[in-house]
């Protein structure tokens, strides 16, 4: 609903904020990292997400995409609500959760509030299986493989200075080398990955 909201920071409380955007408050719920950066008084523009339930309209403020992007993810996964996806992001850096999430480490999850052991379990099942198939989740959390981090330097690179979005730039790539190789050059992969984004 909102993409994003820039106001100045009227008041703090525990987990929220209050932001005076053009004279109305609006209360943003901001994991703790975030809340520790934001000064009252201070003008700051906040990356937002809109929870609407029944008996609630919540709004949930961040300072960089990648921390939106994941708690959006986490929203996904059975058993985590806004309260948890919160929790995870107030505990964990997006760095640390990936890290976490590579090494299977579920005690790390269970620093936060309201993730035990079966639902960190989960959590790594669920986003392990997703960063197969979601190439902006891959992007946020990093790959170890070395042809994804060159495909990222060069090619990913050119298509997102044409426009591409990162997860558009990474299955275009992505198809263009198995379409041409991967000794093809840079220039006809772009080409490649551009013809196959045209035809979407």
């Amino acid at each position: 609903m909102f993409a994003f909201l820039r106001g100045t920071v009227a008041r703090k409380g525990v987990e929220h904020i209050e932001l005076d955007v053009g004279g109305v408050g609006y209360e943003v719920w901001v994991p703790d990292g975030v809340h520790r950066r934001l000064l009252i008084d201070a003008p700051v523009t906040l990356l937002t997400h809109c929870h609407i339930r029944e008996d609630a309209f919540q709004i949930f403020g961040f300072l960089r995409e990648e921390e939106k992007a994941l708690f959006k993810m986490l929203l996904s996964i059975s058993g985590v609500g806004p309260k948890v996806a919160l929790a995870v992001l107030s505990a964990l850096s997006v760095a640390e959760f990936a890290r976490a999430i590579h090494e299977n480490d579920v005690t790390a999850l269970t620093r936060a509030n309201g993730v035990g052991k079966k639902l960190g379990q989960r959590i790594i099942l669920e986003i392990k299986t997703k960063l197969g198939q979601d190439a902006e989740l891959g992007a946020i959390l990093g790959e170890k493989d070395a042809e994804v981090t060159a495909e990222r330097d060069d090619v990913m690179a050119a298509l997102c200075s044409l426009g591409c979005t990162l997860g558009e730039a990474k299955k275009a790539a992505a198809h263009a080398r198995k379409q041409l190789g991967d000794e093809a050059a840079d220039e006809e992969l772009v080409k490649a990955a551009l013809r196959s984004l045209a035809k979407v």
